[in-house]
């Protein structure tokens, strides 16, 4: 078969394009050669006869070599408007995603920028009046400092210079657009915004964290400034108990409704705000002390129907069940603080 190759080498050898395409094209020929071949000789022909007669089937080197060089620039031709219809769509495609970037950043900053503003405007200075008023204990300022200083530091930029704010990231990017001429210009620009959302991002962790650590540092002050106020409502609803019991003995039913009446006021409000942890132990008691401060608030507006109905039996029943209720909180009002 080394007549076989040197007829492909003659033909192959004068081919443009890549090694591969060379290669694809010499095993297509080598095959239609080998078949011609192949027929020949089933035809009762020697093998160097068989050869002989398909290579002068396909003809001399420079024809064969002619139709191949016409038939692979058809084919180059062919390529290069796939090539063509890839870039367009390569370059759509990178138009849709750096757009998709361009939009991902700004809805971001924007967002960062309107939590920003809405916790200067209302959460801050709602944070500041219960540090003064002492709901969250001012001490706390002594353990995080700079948390403290950092959250009003914000509250008196965002509204003492308001106008820097609003104009100075304006005029900023003003200047970058003037400024800035390089090709690279797209890239610097989403990285600008980049860096400006990464800022944003730790200006709002660092206000966020100081708001939660301050305030669970400060509040659980609350529960011991509140014991004292708690307590006077356990003494409150004692003292009414007391007043009860006479107007049952005289069936007073006014004065049952009144001393009622100022006994719910005080369970209403040991059901409000720390009153219940002030008279807890420990947390898992907590819950606890609520539903029976619920337990009495309940048995309670029972007694008070009872009493607009005149109803003995009834008022009797349902203040049994308010002293099973009010007996752990009147205890734990005793019980001295560890």
């Amino acid at each position: 078969m080394e007549k076989l190759e040197q007829y492909l080498d003659q033909v192959c050898r004068g081919i443009g394009g890549p090694v591969e395409m060379r290669q694809h094209v010499r095993q297509e020929l080598r095959e239609h050669l080998l078949d011609a071949i192949a027929q020949h000789k089933a035809a009762g022909m020697s093998d160097e006869d068989a050869l002989k007669k398909a290579l002068e089937e396909f003809g001399k080197p420079e024809e064969v070599r002619s139709d191949l060089e016409a038939a692979h620039g058809q084919r180059m031709t062919w390529i290069l408007d796939k090539a063509m219809q890839w870039k367009e769509k390569t370059m759509k495609a990178k138009w849709l995603w750096t757009t998709w970037a361009y939009l991902g950043v700004a809805l971001v900053i924007a967002l960062q920028v309107l939590f920003i503003t809405f916790t200067i405007i209302m959460i801050i200075p709602k944070f500041q009046k219960l540090m003064h008023d002492g709901i969250i204990d001012p001490a706390v300022e002594e353990d995080v400092p700079w948390m403290v200083h950092y959250l009003f530091w914000l509250n008196d930029v965002g509204r003492v210079h308001p106008i820097f704010w609003l104009v100075g990231p304006g005029v900023l990017w003003g200047l970058f657009e003037w400024s800035v001429r390089s090709e690279n210009k797209s890239l610097m620009r989403l990285s600008a915004l980049g860096t400006i959302a990464v800022a944003l991002t730790v200006m709002v962790i660092l206000m966020a964290g100081s708001l939660v650590i301050i305030f669970c540092l400060g509040a659980p002050a609350m529960a011991r400034i509140a014991r004292p106020w708690s307590i006077e409502q356990v003494m409150t609803i004692e003292a009414s108990l007391k007043k009860l019991d006479q107007a049952i003995e005289a069936k007073d039913w006014p004065a049952m409704q009144e001393h009622l009446e100022e006994a719910n006021n005080a369970a209403k409000r040991l059901s409000a705000g720390p009153a219940a942890s002030s008279l807890s132990p420990d947390n898992a008691t907590i819950e606890v002390r609520r539903a029976q401060i619920r337990e009495m608030r309940h048995r309670l507006d029972e007694a008070q129907q009872a009493v607009r109905s005149h109803d003995s039996g009834k008022l009797a029943n349902a203040l049994q069940e308010f002293h099973k209720a009010f007996q752990p909180v009147r205890e734990a009002a005793k019980r001295p603080v560890p």
